[in-house]
Parts: structure tokens; sequence; C-alpha cells
């Protein structure tokens, strides 16, 4: 008996602090609601164990991008009701036989990209589980040419499955239960071929979705889907060995089949030099795809350099086909593919996009699967290449439209280009590497464009004349950045009578007459609101902007004002007196030297709204750049420099009356807050802007830190943007008196007190409290928020709680896992006291 108690002692003594740590861990996870599920976010929480602690009615449990090594037994030690459980991105070599067991309604398992040697799965490890979805690709374990067979007898009702395949893989019997797969993923990423007698045991499945992902090592034979007749998904991406042409020919066996998706993505050939090879896209080469009745096509980085005409707009292919993708290959005839969209009648989407990196083979992008990379992604989706912001581009957004206005038939008209698109698209991308636009020197008229309310054409460096465009009357914004005009754009600009959003950046050409003709060229456009004219070297607003009838938004960031004239800062004051504006002056550096002090000035007392003012930056007269955020508090000093002489002179003259003085000023040193609080207030400022800090956390030095330094500080500083004054970070080191208490509160809009046991507990942390509040002046309930443990209310609270404490002002800590508190605590904090 002795014995048994002194190994449950030892037993106690080795697990009790473990569990403490993990337990501590569970602070690290945000609850989140939505509509169908509670989720605990634990994701990038650096992480060792699985936490301690999950309520009992949590569904989703996120543990992506941590450090956890292991899932023994007691990682889930009581039931839970989680169907999805991610621990994508770790560090694990092994999960215990049972370690799941606690998790008896997971149907959504991702453990990719982690450490797990496959030969060491338990058998048993997933009995009694009903797994619908399996994400286990990725690992950099060991991997045998077999997998453990047992472990994955149990998987009855799984329906997808992506996992690694080793050189000369082998799915055996251990595969065989999975009767109800319908999406298999293989990652195949070895220097090996990978042909159809591996998936044989897949043969008896009806797969709807068939993916490879070869991760530019793997060859897949050309006839990997033979063995697969009924894919509605069939995808093959970054291969080597064959290429498009004969990924197109394999197509044989769906000859007059309707798919959902076929995307054969960066398929290289491995018998020429990369640098020399170039695919052509022939009827021949096509003859199996355009019988064909498919909704995507996506023949990314495959080096098509040439498309035969006709070849890809013949029925049932052309009439099917919903989303069209040709990026990142050698086309030279970019402008050409634009021209064939209208064969395409229920196209909806078309992306294409070329560097002039792929037109000298030198693109060296992997194209990974959407679906594949997250549990939470229900939808088997694709991913779009990555996009520059620097090239020639061509884009729409299009919106659904109850009814379609028509416009005027334009055809009759003479001297019109027209240009034909599908009445369906909603979205184009069409980014060229070379120039296929010509200078506008015609009228355009654009067809089956109703839907379109968004269209951005930039970087192009095109020239046009002062034309008509048709057809383009429903749109709402449009760029036309990066380009330029001729001639005055008055005409131009009448052919989108309803545009709400505008954008002229980095105009070309002839931006200077716009600038000084806005009202002859945008003041017919009644219903536009925001006006962005970024980078076109600008020193001030262009005139009469604000006479724009419902302008809310003048845009001139990245330009070259240094201050706004005083004229333009009276017709501002005089707009905003009618209406809300706001004016953006984002990456323009500012001066705030002498000969700027009314500006500044105007800038803080101005009604005018100022847009990203947080990132504002001025230059005073030494050259020194000073953040907007510290003219305010450095005004005094920067009016000290513009007036240093006379200020010198001024102050021998007034040496006599100091001595006389000094009395009178010692007293206003004493309640210098509360008299800069009165003056504020008297001059009808915004008090809040001219604190330090929005919120001072005061706490028991005895406190464990965490739960202030990181989830209120998230969620008040990263999140809602307000500034903390936090003594675990923003006090100097061993500093915690009752002068630095008072500080702080002094230079805080308001003051949260987390309110503890341990506080309850810290006399000095009383005192600190109790002084601060006596010493300062005009300190009322308003000022302060209570965030307190509803244990403290059964032990007598400190006068000057009892004296703070308002129904107003105080928010349980427990309740803090409901979003809505936190929006309730954000607006206590912004109210006037």
């Amino acid at each position: 008996m002795a014995m048994n108690e002194l190994l449950t002692i030892v037993t106690l003594w080795l697990i009790v602090p473990g569990l403490h740590s993990q337990m501590d861990d569970i602070n690290r996870c945000v609850y989140e609601v939505n509509e169908r599920d509670l989720v605990a976010n634990c994701s990038s929480g650096n992480l060792t164990a699985v936490p301690q602690g999950f309520v009992k009615n949590v569904t989703v449990i996120d543990l992506t991008m941590n450090k956890i090594t292991s899932i023994g037994k007691m990682s889930f030690p009581y039931r839970l009701k989680v169907h999805t459980l991610s621990l994508h991105q770790n560090l694990l070599t092994h999960l215990d036989e049972g370690s799941l067991k606690n998790l008896p309604e997971l149907s959504k398992l991702d453990l990719g990209r982690n450490r797990i040697n496959f030969t060491l799965l338990p058998t048993g490890l997933f009995r009694g589980l009903p797994l619908k979805r399996l994400l286990m690709s990725n690992m950099s374990g060991i991997l045998n040419a077999e997998y453990p067979e047992d472990t994955f007898l149990d998987l009855h009702q799984l329906q997808e499955l992506s996992i690694d395949a080793p050189p000369n893989p082998t799915f055996g019997v251990g595969f065989l239960n999975m009767t109800n797969l319908q999406t298999l993923t293989i990652s195949f990423c070895e220097k090996e071929s990978l042909n159809t007698s591996a998936f044989e045991v897949f043969q008896k499945f009806n797969l709807s979705a068939f993916q490879i992902n070869a991760c530019d090592k793997g060859q897949v034979d050309e006839n990997i889907t033979d063995i697969f007749p009924n894919l509605d998904i069939l995808d093959i991406r970054d291969t080597v060995g064959t290429d498009l042409p004969k990924r197109l020919m394999s197509l044989k066996n769906y000859e007059n089949s309707s798919m959902q998706r076929v995307s054969f993505i960066k398929n290289v050939g491995g018998d020429k030099d990369p640098t020399e090879q170039c695919n052509m896209l022939t009827k021949n080469v096509t003859r199996y795809l355009i019988t064909m009745c498919v909704s995507e096509v996506y023949l990314i980085g495959n080096k098509i350099r040439i498309i035969d005409r006709g070849t890809l707009i013949q029925p049932p292919f052309s009439e099917c086909l919903r989303f069209l993708d040709l990026s990142h290959n050698m086309i030279l005839d970019e402008y050409g593919i634009l021209e064939t969209l209208y064969f395409y009648p229920n196209l909806v989407l078309f992306h294409f996009e070329q560097f002039l990196e792929d037109l000298k083979q030198a693109y060296h992008e992997v194209f990974h699967f959407y679906d594949a990379s997250s549990i939470f992604q229900d939808k088997i989706e694709t991913v779009w290449p990555p996009q520059n912001p620097e090239t020639c581009l061509f884009t729409v957004g299009a919106e659904k439209r109850d009814n379609e206005v028509i416009p005027p038939n334009e055809s009759s008209k003479r001297g019109i280009y027209i240009l034909l698109f599908p009445r369906n698209l909603t979205s184009l991308y069409f980014a060229p590497a070379l120039k296929p636009f010509a200078n506008i020197e015609h009228n355009l008229g654009f067809f089956g464009t109703e839907k379109w309310s968004k269209v951005r054409f930039s970087n192009c460096s095109v020239r046009a004349k002062n034309v008509k465009f048709f057809g383009l009357e429903n749109l709402q914004s449009l760029e036309i950045s990066g380009n330029g005009f001729t001639e005055l754009p008055t005409t131009f600009m009448k052919s989108f009578p309803n545009i709400q959003n505008l954008s002229l950046n980095h105009i070309t050409h002839g931006f200077r007459k716009i600038s000084e003709n806005i009202d002859s060229v945008l003041g017919h456009l009644e219903h536009l609101e925001n006006l962005q004219l970024l980078g076109n070297g600008l020193s001030d607003l262009p005139r009469n902007v604000e006479n724009l009838t419902n302008i809310k938004l003048i845009d001139v960031s990245y330009n070259s004002i240094k201050e706004l004239s005083v004229e333009t800062r009276t017709r501002l004051d005089a707009m905003a007196q009618k209406k809300n504006v706001w004016v953006n002056l984002r990456g323009n550096v500012l001066s705030c030297g002498c000969d700027s002090l009314e500006f500044i000035l105007w800038s803080m007392d101005s009604k005018v709204n100022f847009a990203d003012d947080k990132h504002y930056t001025c230059r005073n007269d030494n050259g020194t750049i000073i953040h907007v955020t510290d003219i305010a508090h450095s005004f005094m000093k920067i009016w000290r420099e513009c007036i240093s002489l006379f200020s010198l002179l001024f102050s021998i003259c007034l040496v006599f009356l100091f001595l006389l003085g000094v009395s009178l000023s010692l007293h206003i040193a004493r309640n210098i807050n509360l008299i800069k609080r009165w003056s504020v207030r008297w001059l009808g400022l915004d008090f809040q802007r001219h604190f330090k800090y929005d919120v001072f956390v005061y706490y028991s030095s005895k406190e464990d830190p965490q739960w202030v330094c990181s989830t209120l500080r998230q969620k008040l500083e990263d999140e809602r943007e307000l500034r903390l004054c936090i003594p675990e970070r923003d006090f100097d080191p061993g500093v915690y008196t009752c002068e630095e208490v008072l500080g702080a509160i002094n230079q805080s809009w308001k003051t949260i007190i987390y309110l503890t046991q341990t506080f309850l507990e810290d006399e000095l942390c009383s005192f600190r409290l109790s002084s601060a509040i006596y010493v300062g002046e005009n300190l009322t309930s308003d000022r302060f928020i209570i965030l307190y443990s509803d244990a403290v209310f059964r032990h007598p609270l400190p006068s000057i709680i009892n004296q703070l404490l308002d129904k107003d002002n105080r928010f349980p800590i427990e309740r803090f896992h409901e979003s809505s508190l936190w929006d309730q605590l954000h607006s206590r904090i912004l109210c006037k006291d």
C-alpha cells in the first residue's frame, strides 16, 4: 500500500508541472464564432504540445504552424465535439494509438507538412472515427515503398485523401476499404516515374477527382488516367518527361465526355534542352479536348508558343467552357487570344498573364494545390499565379444585375473599332508581356459588356486621343493609370456617365491639362465619389476639384505636395461645411518648418478629414523627418526654433519678472494636466489625440502578465490600433513607483485596472493606485475601466476600488471569449468622459 502511494506521488510530481504548462497554453487560443462552428484558433502560437482546457462544445481546433512534436493518449483527455482538426505545419513525428479516440465526431483531419514517419503509424489510429477528409502530404519523415496497411483499414467513410507517394509506391490492401473515396491527391516529389500500376487498388472506386503534383522532379506516365474513366476533375502539374501535347493526347479515353476541370500545369518534356522547348496547340493535338464539355481549363506554364487559329473555339468545347487560364506560356500573339473570347458564349472567367521571364523560359514558379493546403477549404479550387502590379494590365470585374441595360446599337457609326466579349464574362485578367495595345486614335465599341462594373487598364504606356467609348455606360469603377492622353479627354470621360471611382494615377502624358481643366473633364460625372491622382507630380490639389458634385475622397498620395496653399485650404474648409470630405496626403513629404506653421495648425483644427494620416511624414528646416503624430506633441519645439532670436530677446526682458512669477509657475506646474485638459476642451479640440497613450493597463507587479501582453494587447493594439501603455513593456526595468503610475495615468486617455485575486493580495499595488489618484487632479471614475474576475467579489475590496466602480466601467474577464465584449470595451475606451 505504501509503495502504491509512493508511485502515485512520484507520477503526480512528474505530470502536474507539464499539465500546468499546457493549461497555460490554452490562453494563446482565441475562440471565434461563425454561423456553424465554435472555432479555437491556436495557430502560430509557438505551442510545443496540444493545449489543455478546450471548452466541450468546441467544433473546430486550428493548431496550424506550431511546434508540436507528438500526439499522445492524453493530448485530448476528454470527449469533444470536434469535427475539424488541423495540425498542419508542425514538427509531428508520431501519433500514439488511441490518441484521437476522444474525438468521435472528427470528419476532417490535416496532418500535412510534418515529420511523421509513415512506417510508425499505429494500427487502429483512425478506428471509430468518421473521417471524410484526410490530408497528410508534404511530409519530411521516412517513407518506404509500402504504407502500413493496417492503419488505413478503418477509413470506410473517407471521401478525400491527400498523401505522399514514395519511389515506386504500392497502395496495397489497406486502401481497399476506402469505398467512398472521391478525391485522390498525390504529392510525388521523387526523381522517379509514377505509372498506372501504383493506383490499381483505386480502380475499383468511382473517383471523381484525381490530382498529382510532381514538384518539378517526378515523371508521371502519360497514360496514368486510363484506369479512372469517370473523372470530373483531372489535375496534373509540375511534372517532367511528358510535355503538354502528350498530356492532351492522353484525353482519348475522355472523348465526348463531360468534366468540371482539366488542368495541365507546367508539364515539361525531358528530351530537349529546357531553354529550347516550346509547344504548339494544333487541331490534331487538341482533337480529343474539343470533343469534351469541360467547364474549367488551366494550361499554365506549358511553354505554349503558338495556338493555331480556330483550334479551341469548336463546339462542344467552346460552348461549355466557363473558366480559362493560359498564363505563363510563351505565346507571341497575345492580343489574338483576347479577340477569341467572344467564341466562348458561356465564359465567366479568363486569366492570362505573361512575363518577359516566360518568353525567355526563365520562369520557375511551382503551382501547388489550393485545396490540399488547408482543411478549412471546402471547395476544390486552383491557385492564381502571383500578380505583378508593374506589368501592363487589363482587368474586368462584373456584378450580377436582374435587369440588364442593353446599350444602343452603335455598330452603324463609322470609324468605330469593335471589341466583342461573352455576355457572361464577369472576371477578366489580361497581363501581356509584350505591348499588344496600340495608341487609341479611333472610337471603340465594347459589346457583351453590360454587366461590367469595374475596368482597370494600367501601365501599358498607351496614349489616347479624345475619343468615345461605347458599351461601358454601366461602369462604376475605372482605372487608366500608367497611360496618357494626347488631347484633353472631355469626350472620353463622357463615355462613363455612371462612374463612382476613378483612378488617374501615374499619367504619362497630358495630366497637366487635365488638372487645369478639372471642371470640363470631370464636371459632368455626377456620381463620382472617389478620385485618385497618385504619382502625378502635383504640388497642390487641382483647382476646382472640390466642385465635383458628389466627391467624397480626393487621393493625391505620392505626389510632391509640401503643403496645401491658403486658397486650397479655404476652398476645402468651405466644402467641409457642406459635406464630409476626405483628403489623402500619404507619401508626400510635407513641410513642418517655420514657413508651414500655419498649415500645421490648420491640419490639426480643420474639419477636413485626412485619410491614412497615421502614415504621414514631414521635414523640418533641419532636414529631419518627423512622423505626423509627433507634430502635435512637438509643436512648441518647432515654434521655439522658428522664433529663436525673438525668444532670446524677449526672455532677457522677462528675466526680471521670473522671480515674481515663480510661485505662480510652481502652482501651474502642479496642475498642468488639469489646465491642459480645460484649455483643450475650451478650444473645442479632440482631447484624446493629445494623449501619448489611449490606454494605461495597471495590474499587480506579482501578476502573470501573459494575458495582458498577448490577448489584451492583440485585441486592442494590433486589431483596433489603440496605443497601450503596459508596465511590463513600457516602464524602465525595475521601476514601478507611484510617480511612474501617476505619470502613465496622466498621459493616457483611459486607465484599465486588471483586478484579480493577486491584485487584492498585493497591498503595495493598491497603495500605488490610491496615492496616484489622490495626488492627481480631476481623476474621476469615467477615466477608469475595471476588468475583473468573478472571484474578487467574494472578498472585501479596497476602498479606492469601491470609489471607482461604476455599472458602466466594469467588464468580466471570463466573458472575453465573446467578440462583442471586445467591441463594447473598445467603445468604452473611445467615449468621452
